[in-house]
């Protein structure tokens, strides 16, 4: 089994104020929830540098995700702050169009 977290070692320090926080919603450690992630974290890197969050949640370990936060379809990224909140299923191969849609506003 993969593990994400470990894998992307999204470890942010607590206490830290981030421009941008995101938050991802994925299914299980699979090779598309890997894929998705490691996507996200290297268009964050590359256009926040360390001036980002980002919060993975497995909806298969806390299944109250999905109705409290309205998710149709995983992965889902979305921009929590600044506002307004915007959402993207997908795998996020296309960095042009996630910079665009999360960054460019």
């Amino acid at each position: 089994m993969i593990n994400l977290r470990k894998i992307l070692d999204i470890n942010n320090r607590k206490g830290e104020k981030n421009e941008f926080t995101f938050e991802l919603f994925f299914a299980g450690d699979t090779p598309i929830s890997l894929k998705a992630a490691s996507n996200a974290k290297a268009i964050f890197d590359k256009y926040c540098k360390n001036n980002y969050t980002m919060h993975l949640f497995d909806i298969n370990k806390n299944t109250a995700l999905v109705e409290r936060e309205n998710i149709i379809a995983v992965p889902l990224l979305v921009r929590k702050s600044p506002l307004p909140e915007i959402r993207m299923i997908g795998d996020f191969s296309d960095m042009q169009k996630v910079k665009n849609e999360f960054l460019i506003r």
